[in-house]
This record gives structure tokens, C-alpha cells and sequence, in this order.
């Protein structure tokens, strides 16, 4: 058997191989209209505040962003052309190639994002991996590319890998994109990972240096995520009232994929003796699990709901 470094790079050089002879048959990418609408194979585009918006939105932005685009570098074509004639003219078309490549390496990392959560992890990582390895990649673009390489190692079970690439993605996001919601997205991932290495008590350290509670509904969900696993890491159930859990409960259940979250909330209403909600909510986080490979991104609350199934549907078939 080869070592797993090594097994890795035989199983990405493979990949490389087959993509250039792959046709591309992944689904194109969609975006869902709202948070409580998104499956696990669909992407939401969330604003400044973390608030999942509308595609019609996310459309709009993109009109308004490449139009400014556009006229900064024609402006900037004009002026420089002005004033130094046809070798100013160059400025625009060094301006148009950077912006040109910079979105190109944009819709790599959203068509790497797309593999991901398909399960197509090599090459997913492939992508990714060359994209870090080109000269003079943008910081943004690059916590990009590590924030979603941290995804696929979660989605992997490699856990120690998915924390080493969400902090390096946490350092570039803080060095030039200190606004940008993915921070704090990034965030929640890191302590989910400690949480998983069984380092809770590092966990509990890094969300008590975050501020408060976010106000867009995507970064609530995976904040109330990441503060409940690590509850359930910690075994503090008493970190919420029944009242609190049931108003997390509640928004869980009008999403499409939240079994991690009701699975959590089960999780506290059962150390509660709310065994009716408990069971209610961990049947309905089995309902969610299509495309959500908890088995992997969050093995100890996996093996929880894995030992209370058979309690969760005998009391559904009593009731």
C-alpha cells in the first residue's frame, strides 16, 4: 500500500489525466432564491452582511460590477493614452488582462466548489491546487482557493488538512479582505475542525475572540452550527434554553439541508428529556442527509445520531 501522501498524488495525477479527456458533466452551477431553499447541491449568493439575496440580485451586481470594471479601464485607457500616446494605451490592456485573469480564476474555484459537492474531490483539489501554484495570484483569489480546499478535506474526513488550508484562507481573508462574509464563514469552519481533532477547549477560544452574533440568516445558521457542536463536543447542553433551541429548531426545519443543525438541536433537547422533540428533530435530520456527508465532516455527531436511530424511530411508530 502506498503512503498516503503519496497515494494522494497518484490519485490527483490520475485525475489530471482524465480531465483532459472528461467531458464536462457536472451540472451547471444554481443558485437557490433563498437560504431556506438551497440543497446541498446548490449555492447561495449571500451580500456584505452574510444575507442570502436572490439570483436576479446576484445578476444585477454583476451587470453593475463589470460595467465599472469596464469603465475604469477604458478611462484609465483614455487618460494614460493621453498623455503618453500609444505606450500609454498598454496601461488598459495590462488593466483588461488582470481583470480578465482575475475572473477567470474566479470561475475555476466556483467550478471547483460546484466538483466538491458532487463528491468529485480530485478534482476539485486539482483545480484548486493549480490555481495556488500560478505566479501572482491576488490574496483574495487565494483564500478562495484555500477556503475551498478546506471544504474538500471536510468533505474528506481529513480534518487536520481542512484546518492547516481554513487558516491559511483566515490569514489572507484578515491581510485583504477583512469585510468579506467568507472570513467569517472560514471561521465557523476552523472551530467545527478543532472540534472535530478533539480540541474543544481551542475551539471555545477562537468563537469567544469572534463578535457577536452575525446578522445575515446564512452566517446565523452556521454560527448557531458551530456554537452547538461545540457545546456538544464540550457536553454542555445547558448552553441553551428549550426556548433557544426551539427558535434554532425551528429555522433548521425550514431548511432544505440542515441535518447537522437539527441533528444538534436533538442532540440538546434529549440532554433536556425533551425526548419527544429530540426524536422529532433527529428523524428529521436523517430526512436532510442527501448530499450531506456527516459520516465525515462531523464523525462524533454522526455516531450520536447513529446510536439513538433505533430510539427516534420507535418512538415515531408509538406515536
Amino acid at each position: 500500500m502506498l503512503p498516503e501522501s503519496a497515494a494522494r498524488e497518484d490519485a490527483v495525477s490520475s485525475t489530471g489525466r482524465s480531465l483532459a479527456l472528461r467531458p464536462r458533466d457536472v451540472p451547471r452551477m444554481q443558485l437557490a432564491r433563498s437560504l431556506e431553499e438551497a440543497g446541498p447541491r446548490t449555492f447561495v449568493y449571500i451580500d456584505g452582511k452574510g444575507r442570502v439575496r436572490s439570483p436576479a440580485r446576484y445578476r444585477a451586481m454583476q451587470v453593475l460590477s463589470y460595467s465599472a470594471l469596464g469603465a475604469v479601464i477604458v478611462g484609465s485607457t483614455a487618460l494614460y493614452a493621453s498623455l503618453f500616446g500609444p505606450a500609454g494605451a498598454l496601461v488598459g490592456v495590462v488593466l483588461g488582462a488582470a481583470a480578465g485573469r482575475s475572473l477567470l480564476l474566479t470561475r475555476q474555484i466556483n467550478h471547483a466548489a460546484l466538483l466538491s459537492s458532487h463528491d468529485r474531490l480530485d478534482e476539485a483539489e486539482l483545480i484548486l491546487r493549480r490555481l495556488l501554484r500560478r505566479p501572482l495570484v491576488a490574496r483574495r483569489v487565494r483564500a478562495l482557493a484555500h477556503h475551498n480546499l478546506g471544504a474538500v478535506a471536510t468533505r474528506r474526513g481529513d480534518h487536520a488538512e481542512a484546518l492547516e488550508q481554513l487558516r491559511a484562507a483566515i490569514v489572507l481573508y484578515q491581510a485583504a479582505w477583512r469585510e468579506s462574509p467568507h472570513l467569517r464563514s472560514c471561521q465557523y469552519g476552523e472551530i467545527i475542525a478543532l472540534c472535530n481533532l478533539g480540541r474543544a477547549d481551542e475551539a471555545a477560544q477562537r468563537l469567544l475572540s469572534m463578535r457577536q452574533e452575525p446578522e445575515g440568516d446564512y452566517l446565523l445558521i452556521k454560527h448557531w452550527t458551530a456554537r452547538l457542536y461545540l457545546d456538544f463536543s464540550r457536553n454542555q447542553p445547558e448552553a441553551y434554553s428549550p426556548d433557544e433551541l426551539w427558535d434554532r429548531a425551528r429555522c433548521a426545519l425550514r431548511i432544505t439541508s440542515s441535518s447537522a443543525l437539527l441533528a444538534l438541536c436533538a442532540w440538546a433537547f434529549e440532554r433536556h428529556g425533551e425526548q419527544d422533540m429530540a426524536w422529532h428533530l433527529l428523524r428529521e435530520a436523517y430526512e436532510r442527509l442527501d448530499g450531506v456527508p456527516l459520516l465525515r465532516t462531523m464523525p462524533p455527531l454522526w455516531r450520536w445520531m447513529e446510536e439513538h436511530r433505533e430510539a427516534a424511530h420507535a418512538a415515531e411508530a408509538h406515536g
